[in-house]
């Protein structure tokens, strides 16, 4: 079989491996340690830049008008290193889509060692309590934690 053939053969076999978007992995959320590793997973993971401020860095998918709402958001605290990524809408990508914060939350439960419950301010000022566990093989100082927060799944990182 010509190699052209082959090539053929192997996409109309494997199409998705071809075309399937890049979702963001515990993997990726290991790698971060700084600003610039946080920035290049983001990038990778197709996200775009939203209205960062002289203190936080904002990422964000699926922006609406003026970049103030979007599907899914990634945040980076200058001062401290803490992180955040966050899936909007659960109900919704659970039923239509595929829900990497669950995909991520069941491997943080089967590779990491369970800590606590950590509470965490979030946008609205109110507490919200998220589950942390120690994850071997990170770069970042810190515990992992998830929560799901008014619909959203989000993952921080509390920094040490």
């Amino acid at each position: 079989m010509p190699i052209h053939m082959k090539k053929l053969f192997f996409v109309l076999l494997f199409p998705m491996s071809f075309f399937a978007q890049e979702k963001l992995t515990l993997d990726n959320i290991l790698t971060i340690s700084n600003k610039n590793s946080f920035l290049k997973e983001v990038i990778e993971n197709g996200y775009s830049e939203g209205n960062s401020t002289k203190d936080k860095i904002y990422y964000g998918k699926g922006f609406k008008k003026e970049k103030t709402e979007a599907t899914d958001w990634a945040e980076y605290t200058l001062s401290n290193g803490e992180f955040y990524f966050e899936q909007s809408n659960l109900s919704y990508v659970r039923k239509n889509e595929d829900c990497y914060y669950d995909v991520i939350v069941a491997d943080i439960k089967s590779k990491c060692k369970y800590l606590g419950i950590k509470e965490h301010k979030g946008k609205n000022q109110k507490q919200n309590k998220f589950t942390t566990y120690d994850c071997p093989g990170k770069s970042y100082k810190g515990e992992i934690g998830f929560a799901q927060v008014d619909g959203n799944g989000i993952v921080l990182l509390f920094s040490k």
